[in-house]
């Protein structure tokens, strides 16, 4: 200082060339360990350095005041939370300087665990372990871990919880034990509950391996599941197009439950339907999904679904299980409808509409089960494609004599009996009515169908009312005749005046009845589906007068042998008050 005071002709007074007073730096930073740095000083005096924070420590706390050079050391404790800052403050009893430290955030992070990606059947895995990765740990962290297995996979298997395990300062590896022989391939679920009291830290994590065979005979790929629709009550789930004549199997195990590996609701395996000449491409027609749907359903609820590729020969096992969530939307139906049906508490016959498999009991097993018990819907009925017939809902093996409790479920018998010859009848009624999944198809192959709804009850006097229903012609695929006729009847019997036809009107055939006609869902240029599912046409009718004495009816045109055939398939059918 002296020299610097002479060479640039500075005035320096005596006492500040005898009061040099130095330090290295005004801020220090660290990293969130224990750790420690140095820190030069230079004094002509006796100087002293004061930590302002606790977990701020220095050494030595005072020197000589010689001039020379001197080394402290600052120490940081380890940090556990967010980045911090202190002060230490030099002095040497005429000049003090302030310090700044600052010290990066130390919150401890654990990582998505990791597992071998698969194991061998038959194989000891006692030493295998699931590696939890972590950052910032500190040596007086404890762990806890909580560890289940679920799945196929996981029988014989064991997965020992942690306890008091200590953490290295720093990074490093959680282990979690597994043990036991396998015994079955599939998917292993490992679910794991980690807990550091220390830090109030709780954290859950799911990872997944499988058991797989060794060479030799390997398992067939496993489905990738798509969901072609969902509403409140029915869902059509989709793995794939199936290869016309490609000899693959086309069995499988179907499940529906409420959670990823509990208990099936619904359950099954007997598809030897999907096998036959109409699903495989060696008959008229062919049905190139698979794809399969479930009704009934409790609307906003979450289910699972899980598939089997089951294989049919010796060259392959069966494919693991893929499992696929998802969740129904709630319903809302509106405050001004007064009488609405959507066929989708119908959990048997297929779905025409999304061109679906699905589980059909024979007629002998419906004229005595209850529709409604979970039991029933559970049980492992034969599967089948989506246009084989089963007796109309209304008469024959069906009728409300030979199937009571099917009338009852679906049609309201409790309420209005079945005594459709009494002029005063006002419940459902219909001819040739056959029920699926989702929907209805009215008429045969050779003949008319309808179906009547209840009489509008709740109208008091008089009301204007717009009627919706959706319909779509009757449709084989690639079959040699492809696609029924597009038009049909919508009726209004008793009270009521049709004011409006709608847009899908192509006559109006007096005030109660319209003809209107459906969109085709055909490929000209194949006699293939034009689109993935068919598409309703939505017939909107608009009727003023309307009372309690009115109803409507859905009817396909009459049959005549020489025309093209009737059939059509009806969902979802509305009465709104305007």
């Amino acid at each position: 200082m002296g020299l610097a005071c002479i060479l640039t002709y500075t005035s320096c007074s005596k006492e500040d060339v005898l009061d040099m007073f130095k330090r290295q730096s005004d801020q220090m930073s660290f990293n969130y360990l224990n750790e420690t740095k140095p820190l030069a000083i230079a004094s002509s005096n006796h100087w002293t350095v004061r930590s302002q924070s606790e977990w701020i420590s220095v050494n030595p706390e005072e020197g000589s005041g010689d001039s020379q050079e001197q080394n402290i050391e600052v120490t940081v404790a380890h940090n556990k939370g967010d980045q911090r800052t202190g002060i230490i403050t030099v002095s040497n009893g005429n000049k003090s300087y302030d310090v700044n430290i600052v010290q990066s955030a130390g919150h401890i992070v654990v990582e998505r665990p990791t597992v071998a990606s698969s194991f061998l059947v038959d194989q000891d895995i006692t030493g295998a372990q699931v590696l939890i990765p972590y950052t910032k740990g500190a040596a007086d962290d404890f762990v806890h871990v909580t560890a289940s297995l679920q799945g196929p996979g996981a029988d014989g298997l064991e997965i020992h919880d942690v306890a008091d395990f200590q953490l290295s300062a720093g990074d490093g590896f959680i282990p979690v034990d597994l043990s036991g022989v396998t015994t079955t391939t599939g998917e292993i679920q490992i679910d794991l509950l980690v807990e550091i009291p220390s830090r109030s830290y709780t954290q859950n994590f799911t990872v997944k391996t499988r058991v797989k065979v060794d060479g030799g005979i390997d398992p067939l790929e496993s489905p990738t599941v798509e969901l072609i629709k969902v509403l409140p009550r029915l869902a059509v789930l989709d793995w794939g197009k199936y290869i016309k004549n490609s000899g693959v199997s086309r069995k499988f195990e179907l499940e529906l439950a409420t959670t990823q590996y509990g208990p099936a609701i619904r359950r099954y395996a007997n598809q030897v339907d999907w096998l036959s000449s109409t699903s495989i491409g060696t008959g008229n027609y062919f049905f190139d999904h698979n794809r399969f749907v479930f009704g009934d359903l409790e609307p906003g609820t979450t289910y699972w679904f899980r598939v089997v590729h089951k294989t049919i020969n010796t060259l392959n096992l069966d494919s693991d299980m893929t499992y696929f969530q998802f969740t129904t939307p709630t319903e809302n139906i509106g405050a001004n409808v007064i009488l609405y049906k959507d066929f989708d508490d119908f959990w048997f016959g297929g779905a025409p509409i999304y061109q679906a498999f699905a589980v059909q009991p024979t007629e002998a097993q419906l004229k005595t089960l209850d529709p409604t018990s979970s039991d029933v819907k559970a049980t492992d009925y034969r599967t089948h494609s989506w246009n084989n017939n089963i007796a109309s809902t209304f008469d024959g093996n069906l009728s409300p004599t030979n199937a009571p409790l099917l009338y009852n479920a679906y049609w309201d018998g409790a309420k209005y009996g079945s005594n459709f010859t009494d002029p005063n009848y006002a419940g459902w009624h219909g001819v040739n009515a056959f029920a699926a999944t989702g929907a209805v198809r009215l008429a045969p192959a050779a003949g008319q169908g309808y179906l009547k709804t209840p009489k509008f009850e709740n109208i008091t006097g008089t009301a204007d009312v717009l009627i919706t229903v959706n319909t779509a012609p009757y449709y084989e695929p690639y079959h040699s005749w492809g696609e029924d006729g597009l038009r049909h009847y919508i009726i209004i019997e008793g009270d009521g005046t049709i004011v409006d036809g709608g847009p899908t009107m192509v006559s109006l055939d007096n005030s109660q009845q319209v003809t209107v006609e459906c969109t085709s869902n055909v490929d000209p240029a194949t006699n293939g589906p034009l689109y993935s599912t068919n598409r309703t046409t939505e017939h909107s009718v608009r009727v003023t007068g309307a009372t309690s004495n009115t109803r409507l009816v859905v009817s396909t045109l009459p049959y005549n042998a020489s025309a093209a055939r009737v059939r059509i398939w009806l969902d979802d059918i509305k009465v709104e008050k305007l």
